[in-house]
C-alpha cells in the first residue's frame, strides 16, 4: 500500500476521533504511519503498537541506549477503525499523557508540541520518536486534516445554534398559542357582565361561560350602542 493510499485510508476515521476526543488527527496518522509502517505491518489490525493480550510480536525497543529484540503481546481488534478509536482511548484513559501536557497540545492545534508530549510520556522508547512523527506530519501535509476536522466542528456549532433559534422561535410560537387557547374558552371576564346579563335577558344567549375573549368584545361593543 503506497502512503497516500493509506492515509486515505484512515483520515476519515482520525477526523471524526478527532472530534469526539481531540487528539490531532495529524497525530493518530502519523502514528498509525510509523508504528505499522504505513499499514505493512499491524497484526491484529493493531496499528499503534499498543501492548496488551491478542498477539505476540517480535518488536525492537531502545533500552539502555541500544536496540534490543524482544517478544510482547500486542492489543489485536476487529479491523483499524478498532484500533484508531483504542489509541484515542488508551491516550485518555492513561494519566501520563495529560501530564505531560499532550492534549493541552492538541488543543492548541500543535501538533510537534503534541508529539514531543507523547515521547515525553514514555509512548515508545525510541529517542527519536517526535522528530519521526513530526517529519511524518510535515512531509504528507498531515495538519489539513486538523483543519478539516476545526471545519467540522465549526459547522456543527453553527447548526447547533440554528437549532438553538428554532427551538427559542418554536417556544415562543406555543406561548402565543397557549394565550390565544386560553382567550378562547375563558370565563366571562369582569368588564363583560353587564354586557353578558343583557344578551342572556334578551334571550341572544343562552350559555354566556366558554366563550371567546372577541365574543365579550362583542357583545359589549353592542351593549354600549344600546343594541342589546
Amino acid at each position: 500500500m503506497k502512503n497516500q493510499e493509506f492515509i486515505n485510508k484512515i483520515a476519515p476515521a482520525a477526523v471524526e476521533d478527532m472530534i469526539n476526543t481531540s487528539v490531532l488527527a495529524s497525530i493518530t496518522i502519523a502514528q498509525a504511519a510509523l508504528e505499522s509502517a504505513w499499514g505493512q505491518s499491524a497484526p491484529g489490525n493493531n496499528l499503534f503498537g499498543i501492548k496488551g493480550s491478542g498477539t505476540t510480536q517480535t518488536t525492537k525497543e531502545f533500552i539502555n541506549g541500544e536496540w534490543v529484540t524482544i517478544k510482547a503481546g500486542f492489543r489485536s481488534y476487529q479491523n483499524w477503525l478498532g484500533s484508531i478509536a483504542d489509541h484515542s482511548k488508551f491516550l485518555l484513559e492513561n494519566p501520563r499523557y495529560r501530564n505531560a501536557g499532550f492534549f493541552d497540545q492538541c488543543c492548541a492545534r500543535d501538533y510537534a508540541g503534541a508529539a514531543n508530549a507523547l515521547q515525553a510520556a514514555g509512548y515508545a522508547t525510541d529517542p527519536q520518536y517526535a522528530v519521526k512523527l513530526i517529519g511524518i506530519i510535515e512531509s504528507n501535509r498531515l495538519q489539513q486534516f486538523d483543519q478539516e476536522a476545526d471545519n467540522v466542528m465549526r459547522e456543527i456549532e453553527d447548526l447547533k445554534g440554528q437549532i438553538q433559534t428554532l427551538l427559542n422561535t418554536a417556544e415562543a410560537h406555543i406561548e402565543k398559542i397557549n394565550v390565544l387557547e386560553t382567550k378562547a374558552s375563558m370565563a366571562v371576564p369582569a368588564w363583560a357582565q353587564n354586557a353578558v346579563s343583557a344578551a342572556v335577558c334578551s334571550g341572544l344567549i343562552d350559555t354566556p361561560e366558554g366563550r371567546s375573549y372577541d365574543f365579550y368584545s362583542m357583545l359589549t361593543l353592542f351593549h354600549r350602542k344600546g343594541l342589546i
